[in-house]
Formats: structure tokens, C-alpha cells, sequence
């Protein structure tokens, strides 16, 4: 059955929510920061086709991903979708009804720890693992992780928008700042182990002379290169033999909140 249509005001959500992302862009372009979708859709854990077709208006967006695109952008949800704000502050006062000074609107994205299965999220257990590599080989090994009891649980949404498979999923963690200012040491990773195509601009796990390491990919020169965020480090060749791609990073949560305050 098609998609139906988008009704009126989830159209006007959408171009707003488009204005403020082109802002972001702009911004981001004069700081010399990425701002491409591609990089937006890394830090947001979403498909940049699932991102495309929220800015454009073709699929409708919800408060789960509204939030995650509010707090990208540095903006309120209401400043692109007062229905969705509106929603989200019911739910809110449903779930916690009695919460003194403390609203959905001074926490957005907060998920409130309830009993309740109508109100508990929908979400798949992904695994929390640790990478075992050797130089130059194309394969690794994982061993269990048992923080956070071995999992990482993710929106079932987000696996069905994107179209993936759990079982290719594996959650790792951020280890050294050189992804700083997008990933902190202590955040968390998930890596899809079916996608091994290099793609410039994105960012994978790879196999760099067996450290396990999170990159961003960038073609020049006819060259692949291993690229982070910090300025602070170089970029190294990615050449076959000395450097294999373990799984695209298809999402990310940030864990480690003290340094980015």
C-alpha cells in the first residue's frame, strides 16, 4: 500500500525543519566543521535517505526523530513542529505526572523510566561488544562486553526506517578523542558488519595494522585516507593490506556528556 500523503501542517513542519537545517549547515561550512547530510545523518543515527526525505516532506517525522533533530540543531522542538512538542509533552505528563519544576520542554529527548509496557519504548537489543583484530587480516573477532549488561538497546523504528538487520549490528565503544568534537571517548558506536563498501565521507570501524579504529573515509588523489574530527590528528593512508574496513557506523549515543559540557 503507498505512503499516504502528508497532511498540510506535517508539510509545514517539514519545511521548516528544512530552513533550520540549511542554518545549520551554513554555520557549521564557516567553522569548518562537516555539515554534509551524510554527517548529519552519522551523528543522528538515521539513514541519510531517511534524513533526505524528512527535510523534503516525504515521510512524516515523529517525535523520536524530531528530537534527535532538535538537539542536533541546537533548537527547540516546537521551532519546527508544535504538534510534535505538543505530543511529546503529553506523553511526558503521562508517563511522570508529578515532576515539579521539571518538564519535557527543559529535557528534550529525556526518556522516563517507567513500568508501564503501554508507555515503555519499542527497541531491539543490539550487541555490546569489544574488537580483536590482527594486522592484516580482513576478519575480526568479538568479545562480549558486560556493561551496560551486554547490550545496547536500540528504537525498533530507527532498525525498520534504515532497513537492518540486528544480527549485523554490534555496539562498540569510543575509545581516544580523535572524533572529538562528533564522538567522546565512553560513547557508544554501532557498526554494521554487512556494509564494508567504502564510501567518501563516511565513517567506519577499520582494521588500521590491527587497532581497532573509528574513521572518517575520504578519497583524494586517487588515495583513500583514515580522517578524524580533531584537527589535532592527521590523516593516515588507507591502503589494502594495512587497512580493512570492519563495518560502516551507522549509529552513535553519546555517553560521555562531561566533556561536551
Amino acid at each position: 500500500m503507498p505512503a499516504l500523503p502528508l497532511s498540510d501542517e506535517q508539510l509545514a513542519d517539514a519545511s521548516r525543519l528544512k530552513t533550520l537545517f540549511q542554518e545549520w549547515q551554513r554555520s557549521r561550512k564557516e567553522s569548518n566543521l562537516p555539515h554534509s547530510q551524510e554527517a548529519a545523518a552519522a551523528a543522528l543515527g538515521f539513514g541519510q535517505s531517511a534524513l533526505t526525505q524528512y527535510l523534503n516532506g516525504k515521510i512524516p517525522l515523529n517525535v523520536t526523530a524530531g528530537v534527535k533533530l532538535a538537539n542536533l540543531l541546537g533548537v527547540s522542538l516546537s521551532d519546527f513542529s508544535p504538534a510534535l512538542a505538543e505530543h511529546a509533552g503529553k506523553i511526558a505528563d503521562a508517563v511522570a505526572p508529578h515532576t515539579d519544576d521539571i518538564s519535557a520542554a527543559s529535557l528534550p529527548g529525556a526518556r522516563p523510566v517507567t513500568d508501564d509496557d503501554n508507555h515503555a519504548p519499542i527497541t531491539v537489543p543490539i550487541k555490546m561488544v569489544a574488537l580483536h583484530l590482527q594486522a592484516g587480516a580482513t576478519g575480526f573477532e568479538t568479545e562480549e562486553s558486560y556493561e551496560d549488561g551486554g547490550k545496547l538497546h536500540v528504537p525498533r523504528q530507527w532498525i525498520e526506517e534504515n532497513d537492518l538487520d540486528p544480527q549485523r549490528l554490534l555496539a562498540i565503544k569510543i575509545r581516544g578523542d580523535s572524533m572529538v568534537p562528533m564522538m567522546y571517548e565512553g560513547d557508544i558506536a554501532v557498526i554494521n558488519v554487512h556494509d564494508r563498501n567504502r564510501v567518501n565521507g563516511g565513517v567506519f570501524a577499520v582494521n588500521f595494522k590491527g587497532q581497532a579504529l573509528v574513521k572518517r573515509l575520504k578519497y583524494e588523489r586517487r588515495e583513500w585516507y583514515l580522517a578524524s574530527e580533531n584537527p589535532d590528528f592527521k590523516q593516515e593512508p588507507c591502503r589494502n593490506g594495512e587497512c580493512n574496513v570492519v563495518g560502516r557506523v551507522v549509529r552513535f549515543e553519546p555517553r560521555n556528556f562531561k566533556d561536551r559540557l
